[in-house]
């Protein structure tokens, strides 16, 4: 490859880009950070010499471009005569260093361990890690799977990579969307600034063209493909102010800009748990009952309402009056409801204009891959440090394994490195398969410079901090602190840089009573909890063994022996109100069964819901119902659906959300318990 030409003429422009900016990045390397002449990197560059000037200077501009996306900033400086010099400082490619312990590199190898193979960024996670570990891959081979589980994605979109790489690379797109609170389908050109993951559910936020603001999408309902609006590099800048964390954890009355403020009295059994979730989103004020009155903005009533419907008794809406009488309305006409007749199955509808069995279609390639640049270089860092001195020969199902790629990608990677030189002194290195086992790898004169391994790519670095933040800081290991000691370290390595990840969680733990349960799970250490059992007014007190942690459709939960009861339970972080450390350890027994958990988090049936109410839902919200579970439609619109429950008083709470869309038609004693409880708040805002 000394002639600086790529030879086979059957490369696609992807490959001759790829070997370009390899070649590009292997010359200035090369040169210890000390300038480059225009001039020689026009006639030494894999690509370059082939180029007219004005082909030349298009593609080497866009060449810095690209590379600056992904966190490689070339610079540049005249010298004598105008002619231009351009340099690659050593700390502008290569990794920062980042001193972790062995304790937290094995805490965030725990996160790949936890999260692989059920997470659609597990390679960027991988290779992300692999340079963290400077190459020593046993290290994250060698971390165990903790105690804990995540269950992060339900139904997987197959648009999601499509969607990552349009954000990557600031492209326009074009969708066909479901708009299911008009139930119909419109087409919309969006600006993709991020990615959210809340409660299992990916969701695209961006600028919509058709609104003229931003907007978030859930892509279940994305009911076409996505493709880009243009064939331009380029069609958008982020806004500067536009900070997708702050998305996080924000409840569904607060997703756009305050319309007014909410003033809410809590009752004191319930006090606690509004403070210990929903203070981060309001003004919690003690009041001499031993309540407290909960003050929030809001940006739409029907999600504020809703949420004090289903606090039943525990709640009243004390401010704006207005929102008081339009929540007593909705309790006049649900009792109105309740005293006609129970509808019953009969004829059923076409169904909805999208359809439930549209919404939800067949996973296909969900798997987000990093930008083909970043994988190659990473694959060059791992192979020249394999290499030794000078030659080695390797297994390649140990190279896949460290790297997280397939057999026909490491092949297409393998020969694509090949073709890379710097400066048309040498190759980068060379490397053949013997067989299909093995791999013969030989230094060359550019290897050194990549050894060390480069700096994270943008999304390498939010896939860390995604993996983070799922796994929560809570990993069951030796120390607690582990993870969130190495996230701090590489917060600071990142800097300021903007995320274009982000995930959250509806109800957002407790982190006190988070902690205690993770430092119980690691050590075997029995729990004293208080822990409310949702839909009831009684807080019990239990002596609990835990097993593991599974953070699952959005929230914390722990599996347990509970002494108490004498077998098996599950409860929820969010519901626990204190939890103590006992100062004992216990030996795990051997019936508890926990790989339906690893595998599938929280059932929503069987032994946890052993109860079935028959449901009526109003035609105004049976697409919301339609997406979450199996419906039987009705004539009218309307639909009936089976609802797991553990007992009645949670039913009442959880149909109080949807007003007067929703009633039991049986047991008796489910329709019973919801018609006394909206009399009840009747006679409150009356």
């Amino acid at each position: 490859m000394s002639d600086g030409k790529i030879h086979d003429k059957r490369l696609s422009k992807d490959t001759d880009k790829l070997v370009r900016r390899l070649s590009l990045v292997a010359l200035l390397l090369s040169r210890g950070g000390q300038p480059v002449s225009v001039a020689e990197i026009q006639e030494r560059v894999e690509g370059y010499p082939l180029m007219t000037q004005t082909a030349f200077k298009r593609r080497f501009y866009e060449d810095r471009d690209e590379l600056a996306d992904l966190g490689i900033v070339i610079g540049s400086e005249h010298g004598d005569g105008g002619m231009e010099y351009y340099n690659l400082p050593a700390d502008t490619y290569y990794l920062p260093s980042i001193e972790l312990t062995g304790e937290e590199l094995t805490a965030l190898a725990a996160c790949l361990a936890v999260l692989e193979d059920r997470f659609a960024y597990s390679q960027p996670l991988r290779l992300a890690l692999l340079s963290l570990a400077q190459g020593r891959p046993e290290l994250l081979a060698d971390a165990a799977a903790p105690p804990l589980t995540v269950v992060p994605e339900s139904g997987h979109a197959a648009m999601l990579p499509k969607l990552q790489a349009a954000v990557a690379d600031h492209k326009t797109v074009r969708f066909t969307y479901y708009a299911i609170s008009h139930d119909r389908e419109l087409e919309r050109v969006v600006d993709p600034y991020g990615l959210q993951l809340v409660a299992g559910e990916w969701y695209l936020v961006g600028r919509c063209h058709l609104r003229e603001a931003v907007r978030t999408f859930r892509l279940s309902r994305i009911h076409s493909k996505v493709v880009h609006a243009t064939k331009k590099p380029h069609d958008f800048t982020v806004p500067d102010d536009f900070d997708i964390s702050a998305l996080r954890d924000r409840p569904a009355w607060q997703l756009a800009a305050p319309q007014g403020t909410a003033r809410v009295h809590i009752a004191p059994a319930m006090a606690w748990w509004v403070e210990a979730h929903w203070a981060h989103c309001g003004a919690i004020s003690p009041q001499d009952d031993g309540g407290v009155v909960y003050e929030t903005p809001y940006a739409d009533a029907r999600p504020l309402l809703s949420w004090v419907l289903g606090l039943a008794d525990a709640a009243e809406l004390l401010e704006p009056a207005e929102l008081r009488d339009r929540l007593l309305h909705q309790l006049q006409r649900l009792d109105d409801l309740l005293a006609q007749p129970a509808p019953a199955a009969g004829a059923t509808s076409g169904g909805s204009a999208a359809g439930a069995a549209k919404r939800r279609r067949p996973p296909e390639d969900w798997h987000v891959e990093v930008d083909r640049f970043t994988r190659l270089t990473a694959l060059t860092s791992h192979l020249l440090r394999s290499c030794g001195q000078d030659e080695a020969m390797l297994d390649v199902a140990e190279v896949r394994a460290a790297l997280g790629v397939s057999d026909k990608d490491l092949r297409a990677d393998v020969k694509l490195l090949n073709l890379v030189n710097f400066g048309g002194d040498g190759t980068l290195l060379y490397a053949e398969f013997k067989g299909r086992t093995k791999l013969s790898v030989q230094c060359d004169a550019a290897g050194p410079s990549f050894v060390r391994p480069a700096r994270l790519s943008p999304l390498q670095a939010d896939t860390l901090w995604l993996a983070i933040q799922l796994v929560g800081g809570q990993l069951p290991t030796t120390s607690g602190e582990a993870l969130r000691s190495a996230a701090e370290k590489l917060r600071r390595a990142r800097g300021d840089a903007a995320q274009s990840l982000e995930t959250g969680d509806p109800l957002p733990p407790a982190d006190a009573v988070l902690n205690v349960v993770n430092r119980a799970v690691a050590g075997h250490h029995p729990l004293a909890i208080e822990y409310w059992t949702e839909g009831t007014k009684k807080i019990s007190s239990r002596t609990v063994e835990p097993y593991l942690l599974i953070h699952s459709r959005g929230e914390w939960y722990y599996v347990c022996w509970c002494r108490t009861a004498g077998g098996k339970r599950v409860f929820r972080v969010a519901t626990t109100k204190s939890a103590e450390l006992l100062d004992e350890t216990f030996e795990p027994r051997q019936e508890i069964e926990l790989d339906v958990y690893r595998r599938e988090g929280i059932p929503t049936s069987g032994s946890y819901a052993p109860k079935s109410a028959n449901v009526w839902y109003g035609a105004d919200v049976r697409r919301w119902v339609e997406e979450r579970q199996p419906v039987q439609a009705l004539a009218d619109g309307s639909c009936l659906a089976a609802q797991p429950y553990v007992d009645v008083q949670w039913l009442t709470r959880f149909l109080l959300q949807f007003a007067d869309k929703a009633r039991p038609v049986s047991p008796p004693e489910a329709v019973e318990d919801l018609r006394a409880t909206v009399q009840r708040l009747r006679a409150l805002y009356t």
